[in-house]
C-alpha cells in the first residue's frame, strides 16, 4: 500500500511539473468565503457564503502567467435567526501569477468590485462600487497534460462608503464599509 501511495504521489507531482510556456488556460472554481472582520454592528451576524470564480490565463513562461478573473459571491446577514439582508459582489480582476515548483503559484491582481445589497423590508442599503485587490496562493494538480485540479486560498479587498436608506427619511452613513473576504476555491483548469 505504501508503494502505491508513493507511486500515485510521484505521478501527480511529475504531472504537475509538466506545464509549459505558451499555453492558454480556462478555469472554473467554487467554494466558501467569509468576512474575517465584522461588517456591521455586533447584533448583525455575517454568514459564510458561496463564491464562484472563472478565469482565463496565459502561461507566458515556466515562471509567469497572467489573466483575468471574474468572481461572484453572496453573503447573508442575520439578526438572531431573522434574515435582514443579502449582499452580492461581482469582481473583475486582471492578475499575474508567479509559478513555482510542481505548478504551485502566488497570484496578485487589481480590479473592480460591483456591490449590491437586498434588504428585507422597506429600507435599503446602497454601497459604492470599489477597487478590488486580491492576493492568493494556489496549486494546479495536473491529472493529464491538459487538465488540472485547482486549489486556491485567497483574500480580496473590498471597502467602500455605504448608507442605510430608511423609508421614513433619515440615512445612516457607514464610512468605509468593509466587505473584504477570505475564500477557499476548488475546481479545475484546462490548458490548451
Amino acid at each position: 500500500m505504501k508503494k502505491i501511495i508513493l507511486l500515485t504521489l510521484a505521478v501527480f507531482l511529475g504531472a504537475s511539473a509538466a506545464h509549459a510556456e505558451g499555453r492558454f488556460g480556462i478555469g472554473l472554481r467554487a467554494g466558501p468565503s467569509f468576512f474575517p472582520q465584522g461588517v456591521f454592528p455586533e447584533d448583525v451576524e455575517e454568514q459564510v457564503g458561496p463564491v464562484v470564480s472563472g478565469n482565463v490565463l496565459y502561461l507566458l513562461n515556466t515562471w509567469f502567467a497572467f489573466g483575468i478573473n471574474a468572481e461572484w459571491e453572496m453573503h447573508n446577514f442575520q439578526v438572531g435567526s431573522t434574515d435582514v439582508s443579502d449582499n452580492w459582489t461581482v469582481s473583475i480582476i486582471p492578475f499575474v501569477e508567479l509559478r513555482g515548483p510542481y505548478s504551485s503559484y502566488l497570484s496578485v491582481g487589481v480590479g473592480y468590485n460591483l456591490n449590491e445589497f437586498d434588504v428585507d423590508g422597506p429600507d435599503n442599503i446602497e454601497m459604492d462600487d470599489s477597487v478590488a485587490f486580491k492576493g492568493a496562493a494556489g496549486w494546479d494538480i495536473f491529472v493529464t497534460d491538459n487538465l488540472a485540479l485547482n486549489l486556491e486560498l485567497g483574500w480580496k479587498y473590498n471597502k467602500g462608503d455605504a448608507y442605510l436608506k430608511r423609508s421614513d427619511g433619515p440615512k445612516t452613513f457607514f464610512d468605509e464599509l468593509n466587505l473584504s473576504v477570505m475564500s477557499a476555491l476548488f475546481g479545475v483548469r484546462y490548458y490548451f
